[in-house]
């Protein structure tokens, strides 16, 4: 039987690093289903999804542990049958900024159990009309019974005027 563990890691970089951490899961019989990784000046912070047979489970913990430069956190996942069937959508906000924004549109989605894979976003000052517009792209998973509909009506009581739309349906 087989464990999906999430990692993140985080810290100093150095050569080989993901190199040893790939190569450790390999040889335990695991491996990476997704990672993203990035690096910044001598630092690297990466997050991961691991395919592993229960039993390395333990080994691989205290390999990725081993690394002194590191802080690396192991998440082991839902079981494929625990998992909730959900569809992937892209969709995008645009709004007069305020305080609390985000936290209330996070809020909003965390209530209806929506996850958000990645978020980005940013402010953009306009002197001409003297306020301050807010810009948001998210990936999002949906559980499929959720009508996304509902979804962009719901987000749009957030703020008067927020603009959101659905870029894309995956």
């Amino acid at each position: 039987m087989n464990t999906l563990l999430t990692v993140t890691l985080a810290g100093e970089d150095h050569p080989q690093l993901i190199n040893t951490l790939a190569a450790k899961t390999h040889e335990l019989g695991g491996k990476w289903l997704v990672s993203k990784i990035n690096r910044l000046d001598n630092q690297v912070v990466g997050i991961l999804k691991i395919d592993l047979p229960t039993e390395a489970v333990p080994a691989l913990k205290q390999a990725f542990a081993s690394q002194s430069t590191l802080d690396v956190r192991v998440i082991e996942a839902l079981t494929a049958q625990a998992q909730i069937k959900t569809d992937h959508v892209m969709m995008k906000v645009e709004s007069a900024d305020r305080p609390g924004l985000v936290h209330d549109l996070t809020h909003i989605l965390d209530n209806i159990g929506i996850g958000i894979v990645k978020m980005e976003n940013h402010r953009i000052g306009v002197q001409d009309i003297g306020k301050t517009l807010f810009f948001a792209e998210l990936h999002l998973d949906v559980p499929v019974d959720i009508d996304t509909e509902q979804l962009v009506e719901a987000l749009q009581q957030v703020e008067e005027g927020m603009r959101v739309s659905i870029l894309e349906n995956a």
